[in-house]
């Protein structure tokens, strides 16, 4: 499928619906505590976390353990068999549980893509072998990735910054495809209640530092704005909500007979920018509808001619890594611990939208066991010095499933899975074809906030980058962002 070329609306002129200019700049400029979860919710335990543990480690497993069991029984006693399998110890202890309740009946989905971990590749292959499952292998050829963007896009309803969420739209395509379904049990959120990745809040916060780095030249004087505020005394009136309890999953329905807990994409309540049923938001007018989601409320008291009242540019990147990260930005209840503050942010913005709508697009329910209530309760309950342990993360959980696990799987070390980028894809050329059409000059002026001599200039330098440079991840990062959010703007001016 060739890459299609989008159809530009005459330059300057203002589009009469679609993406509100200040959701743009701040999403862009993380200056949100979410941009995704008016739309999908995400609700965790507000516990903290003891300082020491008051039991030996033993009992504290075998808790966990009974805990793990006991969660994902609920689940195969209410039919679920399917699960996907990644390769890591999270996904690789689901399987293993599954199998266990349900013997000889535990279908496993894999993903053949070609920056999939070699280890985890093999280590799904052995988990199937060792507890029965039946795999199943989807190849997503690297073609269909900048293909098939833009509906990953409209399915996940937010901006796609790395190809993995685009394989995960493809992957749920082909598995549904193939006879998947209807309900899949995935391994997301495991990293977010067992601190499965040693300094994943520094390594966040030093990615969000990049992007408002590049942000700054994205947005030009706009973004100057958007420091001042963050700068400012933190203000009552925020845009964040906290969810309620209750067990749901991307279909939006209570799991019988299951803790509750899942994590929800709301059903819809109107007509997305794509005109497609089924989708989470209604669009209307800026200047006449009420705020409908992160990236279509009401533009108010935006001041594009507000004076900076920032450092001089040579103090940029002190004064950028001062300001607060966006899970630390105000809410209305804030949960009462940095680390669950970080854990509902990377969760609605990064991991969920690729799992939970990128498989209601195609007609699948995923569903996530780690954050079932009654799973992350136990989780989040566990003392700081009983999960990083040796540089590994999730150390007491890797304990606990030893009888479940091969040694080989339960102890391999985390891998990194969001180095692709288009200058290191094998289509390369497809990729670039992608950005050159959506971040062409009436595209980003449709976004009304955009900088686009300067953007230009900056998409001109990545093109020339070797893939191994150090700028080409937070660059890609801002062209994806930047493409979905043309994309999503399209759309809302085209299905009216």
């Amino acid at each position: 499928m060739p890459t299609r070329p989008p159809k530009a609306s005459p330059q300057g002129r203002t589009p009469p619906r679609g993406l509100s200019p200040r959701a743009v700049a701040e999403l862009l400029f993380h200056a949100r505590a979410s941009n995704a979860d008016l739309c999908l919710e995400v609700t965790l335990p507000r516990g903290v976390r003891p300082g020491h543990a008051g039991e030996d480690e033993d009992t504290l497993a075998a808790r966990l353990l009974a805990a793990w069991s006991d969660t994902v029984r609920a689940h195969v006693e209410a039919g679920t068999h399917e699960v996907s399998l990644s390769g890591g110890v999270d996904s690789a202890a689901l399987c293993a549980m599954a199998a266990r309740h349900a013997p000889g009946k535990v279908r496993a989905w894999t993903m053949d893509v070609h920056f999939a971990d070699a280890v985890e590749r093999s280590n799904a292959r052995r988990m199937a072998k060792v507890t029965g499952a039946e795999l199943v292998d989807v190849l997503i050829p690297d073609a269909v990735l900048p293909d098939l963007f833009e509906r990953a896009v409209l399915a996940n309803q937010t901006v796609i910054l790395n190809a993995r969420a685009v394989a995960s739209y493809v992957f749920y395509l082909e598995a549904r495809r193939q006879g998947a379904g209807p309900v899949l049990l995935s391994g997301a959120g495991a990293d977010e209640v067992l601190q499965g990745t040693p300094g994943a809040l520094a390594a966040a916060k030093a990615r969000v530092d990049e992007d408002r780095t590049l942000a700054m030249r994205a947005l030009g004087f706009e973004a100057m704005a958007l420091v001042d505020n963050l700068r400012a005394p933190f203000r009552g009136d925020s845009h964040d909500h906290e969810a309620s309890l209750g067990a749901v999953d991307n279909s939006g329905r209570h799991l019988d007979g299951a803790p509750r807990g899942d994590q929800d994409s709301k059903p819809s309540t109107g007509r997305a920018p794509s005109g497609n049923d089924g989708s989470d938001q209604a669009v209307g007018r800026r200047e006449d509808s009420t705020p409908v989601d992160n990236l279509r409320t009401v533009s108010e008291g935006v001041n594009s001619d507000h004076a900076s009242r920032g450092p001089p540019v040579d103090n940029l990147g002190t004064m950028l890594a001062s300001l607060p990260a966006p899970w630390d930005l105000p809410a209305e209840e804030a949960l009462p611990t940095e680390e669950l503050r970080y854990a509902k942010w990377v969760l609605s913005e990064l991991i969920l939208p690729p799992e939970l709508r990128g498989a209601r697009a195609h007609g699948l329910t995923v569903r996530t066991p780690y954050l079932d209530e009654g799973f992350a309760r136990v989780a989040l309950a566990l003392p700081e010095s009983v999960l990083m342990r040796d540089g590994f993360g999730k150390w007491l959980f890797r304990h606990a499933v030893r009888s479940l696990v091969p040694e080989e799987v339960r102890l391999a070390r985390k891998t990194p899975r969001y180095g692709h980028t288009a200058l290191s894809s094998p289509v390369r050329a497809r990729w670039l074809e992608l950005y050159r059409a959506w971040l062409s000059p009436a595209r980003l002026d449709s976004l009304q906030v955009i900088n686009t001599q300067a953007l230009l200039g900056l998409l001109e330098r990545y093109f020339r980058l070797p893939p191994d440079d150090a700028q080409a991840g937070p660059r890609d990062r801002l062209l994806m962002r930047l493409v979905s959010l043309a994309m999503l703007q399209a759309h809302a001016e085209a299905h009216p």
